[in-house]
């Protein structure tokens, strides 16, 4: 909510905020929109873009305006250079896997990269939230899948209630997972009873 007040307040409420909304028009919005062009990347002005549907959307359900003129306008390109990638590329992610083989946050890593979820999340599944031989009496059959519903998040909720999702799981995640259990378990038995089951 932070981040899109601070967006309509820097880029809507100076430039199409002085008029009546139910005097907003298509060619008001592409005009707005194509001045923004030239200051945002692409990514930037379809937040904006977005900003602005939503709240025109509201009102035309409230019946503030007649219709949403917002939604027959398309976003342009912007003309300002977007964020460089942080993302690993395909060669980095394959070096990163391969050259951590041996570390004991393995599994943490493998699952980290191959599944795509984010880090608080891979930090809060639980071996009960893991399911390494899939549901094959389902109909139809369920893959190797894990459940993605808790992150280390205080209140211990995902990012967003879209957030809690069901995942498959790619044959070298589950390798991985079943080599990690497998070890898990050697430690327990190590243990004993100084063994603290967290899940």
């Amino acid at each position: 909510r932070k981040k899109n007040r601070t967006l309509a307040e820097t880029h809507i409420r100076p430039y199409l905020g002085g008029g009546r909304l139910r005097r907003l028009t298509a060619e008001n919005v592409d005009d707005w929109l194509a001045g923004r062009a030239e200051h945002l990347a692409t990514s930037s002005l379809q937040q904006v873009y977005r900003v602005l549907n939503r709240a025109v959307r509201r009102a035309h359900k409230r019946r503030l305006v007649e219709w949403n003129v917002v939604d027959l306008c398309d976003v342009p390109r912007g003309k300002k250079p977007g964020r460089p990638s942080k993302s690993l590329t395909l060669v980095q992610a394959e070096a990163v896997i391969t050259q951590t083989s041996d570390d004991p946050m393995y599994a943490y890593i493998v699952v980290s990269l191959l599944t795509g979820i984010r880090t608080e999340e891979v930090r809060a599944l639980l071996w009960s939230n893991v399911h390494l031989d899939g549901t094959p009496g389902a109909s139809p059959p369920l893959p190797p899948h894990i459940h993605v519903w808790r992150s280390v998040r205080e209140g211990g909720d995902t990012k967003t209630a879209k957030s809690r999702r069901t995942l498959a799981l790619p044959r070298q995640v589950v390798t991985v997972l079943r080599a990690h259990r497998a070890a898990q378990a050697a430690h327990r038995l190590q243990a004993g009873a100084q063994w603290e089951d967290t899940g």
